[in-house]
């Protein structure tokens, strides 16, 4: 796509997905293979769909995860062999789907904590998923997080700060905020 054809560009298909509930939308970017699409909507629901004639695209399988139908945010999949590896909320989980048959081949209760949402996608990485938390706008202590690929067990899991309100600065117990508006500027929380 250039400045020299992007007028020409005409809508080819579309798919409705979702549809369950009021003020839905779709963030996540969808995954292309061998004329298959995967894309998740807002609700964890992961949909296959069959794009390979280009013109009467037809959902295959969806994969509904049961989320609860809150305002929150779904950015994607990852692919990894022959899985599909999708996050979800409340509970905060992770699902690996198979590729083939829509069924879950995996699912890993991330929910270690109030209000922790999973809403970025999920990465790929050799033998390994990672995956972050969400929520450190309300309280919650935010991770990163290494899962084997093939079996969803935690591998390792990095703490983001401190595990309690306080953090040590010039080597004495202070307040979080105080500090960082001190050291680091204009604090994001208001």
């Amino acid at each position: 796509i250039n400045k020299g054809n992007v007028k020409g560009l005409k809508l080819a298909y579309a798919v409705a997905i979702g549809g369950g509930s009021a003020n839905e939308n779709l963030q996540a970017t969808p995954l292309a293979e061998d004329g298959y699409l995967y894309v998740v909507d807002q609700w964890g629901v992961l949909y296959k769909i069959d794009g390979r004639d280009g013109q009467t695209p037809r959902i295959i399988w969806r994969m509904d995860p049961g989320q609860e139908k809150l305002p929150l945010s779904n950015r994607g999949a990852a692919l990894w062999g022959n899985l599909v590896i999708t996050v979800a909320n409340y509970p905060s989980r992770v699902i690996a789907t198979n590729k083939d048959t829509g069924k879950v081949a995996w699912e890993t209760n991330m929910h270690d904590q109030e209000d922790v949402q999973l809403t970025a996608a999920v990465l790929a990485i050799k033998d390994k998923i990672i995956v972050g938390a969400a929520g450190g706008d309300r309280g919650v202590r935010d991770w990163i997080a290494g899962l084997d690929a093939a079996t969803g067990k935690l591998v390792w899991k990095l703490r983001a700060g401190p595990h309690d309100e306080r953090i040590l600065a010039r080597g004495r117990m202070t307040s979080r905020w105080r500090w960082a508006v001190k050291n680091c500027g204009r604090p994001s929380v208001r």
